[in-house]
C-alpha cells in the first residue's frame, strides 16, 4: 500500500512539473517578436464645450512591429476620463482603436488631460492627451463675486 501511495505522489509531482513547464513555454511563444505602437495622433482637441458635456474620441493605432501587441492597461490622470481598449492581442500589421470619453462636468477653462497606455512595447508607456475649453457658467458666476 505504501508503494502505491509513493508512486501516486511521484506521478502527481511529475504531471504538475510538466504542466507548469508547458505554461512557461506557451507564454514565451506568444511573446515572440517586438510589437510597436504606430499612433496616427497622440493629441486631440475637443474644442469648446459646455460644462457637463460628455464627448468621446477614438485614437487609431496600428501594430507596426513583428510581434503581438498586448495592452495591459490604460491609466488616466483623473476620474473625468474613461477609456476603452482592446483586451486581446493585436497581431502585427493589424489596427484598432483606443476610445477616450471625457466628462466635462465640474471643469472650467482650458483643460488638458493625459493618459498612459501600458503595453508590451518599448517604451512600455505611451502618453496620449486630450484638451478642451470648458465654459462653466456656474463656476464663472461664483468666481466674479
Amino acid at each position: 500500500m505504501k508503494c502505491l501511495t509513493a508512486i501516486f505522489l511521484l506521478l502527481v509531482v511529475v504531471v504538475s512539473c510538466q504542466s507548469s513547464s508547458n505554461k512557461a513555454s506557451d507564454k514565451t511563444a506568444s511573446n515572440t517578436g517586438t510589437p510597436k505602437f504606430e499612433i496616427q495622433e497622440r493629441f486631440y482637441n475637443f474644442g469648446q464645450l459646455e460644462a457637463g458635456e460628455v464627448v468621446a474620441y477614438s485614437f487609431h493605432f496600428t501594430n507596426s512591429g513583428d510581434g503581438p501587441l498586448i495592452i495591459e492597461k490604460v491609466e488616466a490622470d483623473c476620474g473625468c476620463l474613461t477609456t476603452h481598449f482592446p483586451k486581446e492581442p493585436i497581431a502585427p500589421g493589424k489596427s484598432d482603436f483606443i476610445e477616450v470619453v471625457f466628462n466635462s462636468a465640474g471643469e472650467t477653462g482650458r483643460v488638458y488631460k493625459e493618459f498612459n497606455i501600458v503595453a508590451n512595447t518599448q517604451p512600455e508607456i505611451t502618453k496620449l492627451a486630450v484638451t478642451a475649453t470648458v465654459n462653466n457658467e456656474l463656476i464663472n458666476l461664483y468666481s466674479k463675486n
